[in-house]
Order: structure tokens, then sequence, then C-alpha cells
């Protein structure tokens, strides 16, 4: 089983959107296993009780992640194996914020795992995790407090990548690139290369995550409907759009996706 517990921590929301915990228990001998899709979060993560998790890589093979990580962005899904008695935490910072706050581009963690210590600002970090949920979200809500007193938002760098991020989010991931570059007023050689060192990647695998995450969340809304419903009540041009999207992301289609309980997705599919 899979047990989440989510912390909104207010005075950090223009950076984080939440502190999670995630708990693994009661499967037996065997190990907890789920295939993760891309979500459009940065995320640094801490593995408490130590090597517990692997996942695989873009080349399908598996390693053990480390202790603490950044997790970048991910263009597929991936396979992510659990260990009965896991417990893990989470750090989730908007899709374009960790850059702000970290000062590395976003893309150098894309399709990686990167070791927390390979950032000296991020180590205090690792002294934050307790057991217990609640000191842990405390702790961690000092160490980001502190660390955003140097953060400037006000950027002209930061408001045209946060003007699109939010257009691409309020849109479902149906916005063209032409209708940011607009609200921008900036040249697309100049935005792409702005989104990919904040975001991690290009503007349009981004809208697709989010396309696609919009979608599984509507029917997750919506069980009792069809998925040819859902896909035109998601924006889809039609359900060969759907299928291509969801296979070139999860080598699946919606109806093998749908076939298993996804508990981690269902939760952090939600932008």
């Amino acid at each position: 089983m899979i047990a989440l517990r989510t912390y909104t921590p207010t005075a950090l929301s223009p950076i984080v959107k939440s502190i999670w915990q995630l708990q693994v228990y009661d499967v037996g001998d065997s190990v907890y296993r789920e295939d993760i899709l891309p979500d459009g979060h940065h995320e640094i993560i801490f593995n408490v009780t130590g090597k517990n998790a692997k996942r695989t890589t873009e080349q399908a093979n598996w390693i053990v992640e480390p202790d603490a990580f950044f997790a970048g962005q991910t263009i597929h899904s991936y396979s992510l194996e659990l260990e009965n008695n896991s417990l893990l935490y989470g750090i989730r910072f908007h899709p374009h914020t960790l850059h702000v706050l970290f000062g590395f581009p976003a893309d150098l963690a894309t399709n990686n795992l990167l070791p927390l210590y390979d950032i000296p600002s991020a180590r205090i970090l690792q002294d934050c995790i307790t057991e217990e949920f609640e000191a842990t979200c405390g702790n961690l809500e000092k160490a980001l407090l502190q660390l955003c007193k140097g953060v400037q938002l006000g950027t002209n760098k930061f408001q045209y990548i946060d003007y699109a991020v939010q257009e691409i989010i309020k849109h479902k991931g149906d916005v063209s690139i032409n209708e940011l570059l607009k609200g921008t007023g900036i040249s697309q050689r100049h935005f792409d290369t702005l989104f990919k060192q904040s975001v991690g990647i290009n503007p349009k695998p981004f809208c697709n995550i989010v396309k696609l995450n919009h979608f599984i969340n509507y029917k997750k809304s919506h069980p009792h409907k069809k998925l040819i419903e859902c896909c035109y009540e998601s924006n889809f041009f039609d359900q060969s759009h759907l299928i291509k999207l969801f296979k070139s992301v999860t080598n699946k289609s919606p109806k093998e996706y749908f076939r298993n309980y996804n508990h981690i997705n269902d939760y952090f599919a939600a932008l």
C-alpha cells in the first residue's frame, strides 16, 4: 500500500508547491512498482530508508536512487520500485522555480538524478529530514525560507517564463508557442533558451506533458465517461492524437494505462 501526506508552505508558495511524504507498507516480500509519468515539475527527493528505491533510465537500465537528489524533468515515463517499509520525502517545485532558487540550469537535471551534495547551497536540506512528518516539514520550511532570502522574482527573465508557464497551465497545454511569444515580446530563440534553462525542456514538450496530465485528471474525475468523450472534452483534436501522445510518453495506449490503479500518478498528475 501507498500512503501520501502533503504540506503546502504558504510563505514559500511562489517557489515551492508542496512538501510530501510517501510511505510503502504491507507489500509483503515483494516491492511496490509503478510506471511514473512526466508531470512537469522538479523535485528534491530524500530516501530516508536508504537504498530502497530503484528506477529505470532512458536506456531501460535499473539504477538505485541516491539518498538525496534533484529529480528533473522527464520526457518519457519510467518504472519505479519501492521496497516494503520505504519512507521518502519530497520538495515539489513549480515547473520553473527550482532554477531560480539554486541557480543551475534546470536542463542539467533533465532525465537525470543530480545528487543533492553536488549543489552546495542545497546540502543543509539533508539535515532537515526526520521520520516525523510535521517536524520534517517545519525544518524544511525554515531552511527553504533562508535560501529564498536572496531570490529575485522581479527580473524580466523570470517574468517571461512565469507568464508562459502560467498560460500553458491555464490553457491545459492547449496554447500555441506564437501566442506565448506575443505575450512575452521576445524572440523565439531567446524564449526557447530561457524556457529550457528555467523549465528544463522546450515549450512544446512541456505543453504535451500538461495536456496529457489534464486528460488523465479529467478521466479520473469522470470515471463513467468513455475515453472518447474525455478525449474531446480535454481538447484533443481526435482520438488518434491522444493515442499517439500517450504512446510517445508512456509506450502504452490510454486503455492499457487505465487498467491499473496508479497511486502515485493519481496524486502527482495534478498541476
